[in-house]
């Protein structure tokens, strides 16, 4: 068996961990735990997580697995996708030595991970690579259910044998692998305050009219969304239009979609690009990279 690790990075919205953590607890031999030593977002806001969670992670870590990392990741003038870039860093340096490196946000989900693990441990790339994940965005949480986005052609990465990270979780220079292994991904179906505050702190908060896609956001609801298209706010990406599951929890969504989206073992897809992608310094800058063209792979 490989030896497998997973970080998570916690901030604000660190409550949706009572979802992801338990995903991988039972399959992970050491899981880490990344935040700010002063409880600060990388737009500097403060932040404070309650003793109630901490209650619910004593009792979740019963094989003492979890370790918490903490450390300054916030400083002061320096852009919010670099900061994100660096501490991704800092985590994989804290994890120390393995096979393969996992580097989950809060509100990500992985749909069936016992066979994410599989494929894993029988996979032998040779050469360092970065293995990219199809997400299921989920966009609104409504009364009757959950509305995702349908058809979109997401992929994140989530884990690598090489963790250089030069743009978020993205590594330039190494081999990108795609899986179609799902991963639902909690980004917009949150509560009002909540996407003003991602809104706010999201590294690309400042590229574009972060007030004007709130309010079309806000305006969606259960009879409007089947005539929205094209709507993500970033142009590289395309989410083509909604589509409603009337599940009552995220968990039977999660089964629901792992009924409906389970793939057999493939091949790994290698990314037809590759060989366009932009030098980067040895150092993880991002000297010459293209943030308009490699947005679509960040939070």
């Amino acid at each position: 068996m490989k030896k497998i690790k997973a970080g998570f990075l916690v901030s604000y919205d660190y409550e949706y961990l009572k979802t992801s953590l338990p995903i991988v607890y039972p399959y992970i031999e050491e899981i880490f735990l990344c935040l700010d030593l002063k409880r600060r977002t990388w737009s500097g806001e403060i932040f404070t997580i309650s003793d109630t969670f901490w209650s619910w992670l004593d009792q979740l870590d019963i094989e003492k697995k979890i370790v918490i990392y903490e450390d300054d990741f916030y400083i002061e003038n320096v852009p919010v996708i670099e900061l994100d870039t660096r501490e991704r860093q800092m985590l994989s340096a804290r994890m120390g030595d393995c096979d393969w490196f996992m580097q989950i946000d809060s509100d990500e989900y992985f749909v069936d991970f016992p066979e994410l693990l599989r494929k894993l441990n029988n996979y032998e790339p040779g050469e360092p690579v970065s293995i990219n994940c199809k997400v299921i965005p989920m966009y609104k949480q409504t009364e009757d259910g959950f509305i995702i986005v349908s058809e979109a052609a997401d992929y994140l990465p989530f884990i690598t044998n090489s963790p250089v990270y030069t743009y978020a979780r993205y590594s330039s220079g190494l081999k990108q692998v795609f899986w179609d292994d799902r991963v639902v991904h909690q980004s917009w179906a949150r509560r009002s305050a909540e996407i003003k505050a991602k809104l706010n702190n999201w590294g690309h908060k400042d590229d574009f009219n972060t007030e004007s896609y709130y309010n079309l956001w806000d305006a969606i609801d259960d009879h409007n969304y089947v005539y929205v298209r094209n709507f993500h706010p970033l142009d590289q990406v395309s989410w083509p239009k909604l589509e409603l599951f009337k599940q009552r929890s995220i968990e039977d969504l999660i089964e629901l979609l792992k009924q409906t989206y389970h793939n057999p073992v493939t091949e790994p897809r290698i990314d037809p690009l590759s060989e366009n992608k932009p030098e980067t310094s040895k150092k993880g800058s991002k000297d010459n990279f293209s943030t308009k063209f490699w947005s679509f792979r960040i939070k």
